[in-house]
């Protein structure tokens, strides 16, 4: 490109605005060096965001090139060999079986799992996955990394080894039209078995898009062996993570993998040590007018728990959070601090809770309606910031995401002195926002419990004074009983 095209900037705001792509696409092109990174820097238009990213306006010309050569039916790998100068007919294949240390990751995982980039080639698999799918290691077959997962079982004779090869084939191609032409199988070598293949991929159906899908899979061996799965896929930068899960998993295990756990836990597993971090913690606790457990059924009491642990996780991940364990009828998320941003993670995290309790509220009204019951849902919520030692410990996961330190014991404390759906955030969080943000925040202590009126706005109060020391014992919070703190009344975006 010319050096005054070069010179010529446009914001990733505008960017996807004019090519209708999304953020996690642009992000991808990225890390394939299709488009540079961007220049970080304030925006030219006053409010909004104080940092925003930057690109060379020639990125609009690349974007519309890779939709036309996705559209004919080009994959990746040859879209980023292409504009990397590289003629198609002299890309080398890598011989390695494993290309890139970075998602040794998915070799952690204890159970079957797959990653696969934006062509559905196979960027690594882990000996679990090995073991079910294909009955032996693949490092022990002349098989090329690169080759798309659809060749693989092809060659590995998939149809010799599941007597319902078909259904688990059809599962994947759900999930592989969203990134692949509908020619893509024309172009493979012919034969009666890619006739057939060839013919599933054109009745498969689109799965709706998502962060997180899943499918009930059922595999059935020659040898009468059947395994019950669920087919799980979650979109991340580098391509599909896919999990092939017992159905007997328990679910919030796998939600708090699939929604956003896996980022941090992947940068903290190469640094073997705890790291310490600037992070901020929202602790949300479900109260009710009545007494779910002995309300509801069994049956409808973990439907609406899931519903609400579902509907969390997907406002943390929202959020850029990072989901942790839930403790009783509550949600925990982390927001570390970012190099990019370092102070936007507080205002991240206090956004975060206001959208949760419009979720919440959103809940209630739908179970309000299901069971014509006289009953309040409520998500009350306490924020604390700090220093804190993140760490990974072995877990049935292979591993777990773990914070050790005061500030989460506090905001676990802080969201049980929160009453009727209140949210109330330490002074900490506040003061250390970056001053644009303060301004889009109202904040105070109530005159009285719950009262409409404020003594004072933008005040603070250590929570002994608001309770009184009897209190305080009584509901066992007398570890933050100095711990100075104030309503948050709204956030504005």
């Amino acid at each position: 490109m010319n050096s005054s095209a070069d010179s010529k900037q446009i914001s990733s705001k505008e960017i996807l605005a004019r090519t209708g792509i999304s953020r996690a696409t642009l992000n991808n092109y990225i890390s394939l060096n299709l488009i540079p990174p961007p220049t970080i820097r304030r925006p030219e238009e006053p409010g909004g965001p104080t940092k925003i990213g930057y690109f060379p306006e020639w990125v609009l010309e690349r974007i519309e090139e890779i939709r036309e050569l996705k559209a004919a039916g080009v994959r990746m790998a040859r879209i980023a060999a292409h504009f990397m100068g590289e003629a198609e007919e002299t890309v080398e294949v890598p011989t390695e079986p494993i290309p890139d240390h970075r998602y040794r990751y998915v070799e952690e995982l204890a159970f079957p799992a797959i990653l696969v980039n934006r062509g559905w080639e196979i960027i690594w698999i882990n000996k679990a996955a090995e073991a079910l799918l294909f009955g032996k290691p693949l490092l022990e077959t002349p098989l090329t990394t690169r080759q798309d997962i659809f060749e693989l079982f092809v060659a590995m004779g998939v149809q010799n080894r599941f007597a319902n090869w078909k259904d688990m084939l059809t599962a994947l191609m759900r999930l592989a039209r969203s990134d692949l032409a509908e020619e893509f199988f024309e172009y493979k070598e012919r034969g009666h078995l890619h006739e057939e293949i060839s013919r599933l991929w054109r009745e498969a159906d689109t799965l709706a898009d998502g962060p997180i899908m899943q499918q009930k899979l059922v595999l059935k061996t020659f040898d009468v062996k059947t395994t019950h799965l669920t087919l799980f896929s979650a979109s991340l930068r580098e391509g599909t993570l896919l999990l092939f899960i017992p159905t007997n998993m328990q679910m919030d295990q796998i939600l708090d993998l699939l929604m956003g756990k896996l980022g941090l836990v992947k940068d903290l597993i190469p640094k073997k040590i705890p790291d310490l971090t600037p992070l901020c913690i929202l602790a949300g606790r479900l109260e009710s007018d009545l007494h779910l457990r002995s309300t509801l059924p069994p049956s409808e009491y973990f439907e609406l728990i899931n519903q609400i642990i579902l509907a969390s996780h997907r406002c943390f991940k929202e959020h850029g959070g990072t989901p942790g364990r839930s403790f009783k009828e509550g949600v925990v998320c982390f927001f570390p601090s970012s190099p990019e941003s370092p102070q936007s993670y507080l205002y991240q995290a206090l956004l975060c809770a206001q959208d949760l309790q419009n979720l919440i509220g959103s809940l209630d009204r739908s179970w309000k309606y299901k069971q014509t019951w006289n009953n309040t849902l409520r998500m009350s919520i306490g924020i604390h910031s700090g220093n804190e030692w993140l760490g990974t410990i072995p877990s049935p996961l292979a591993f777990e995401f773990t914070v050790v330190g005061d500030t989460l014991t506090e905001a676990i404390k802080l969201s049980e002195f929160s009453q009727r759906g209140a949210i109330w955030a330490s002074k900490r969080v506040v003061e250390n926002l970056l001053p644009t943000d303060r301004e889009r925040l109202e904040f105070g202590i109530r005159l009285g419990v719950y009262q409409e009126r404020f003594v004072s706005p933008g005040i603070y109060s250590p929570v002994r004074d608001l309770l009184g020391q009897d209190e305080l014992e009584r509901r066992d919070l007398q570890e933050i009983g100095n711990l100075a703190v104030t309503e948050i009344v709204n956030v504005y975006p």
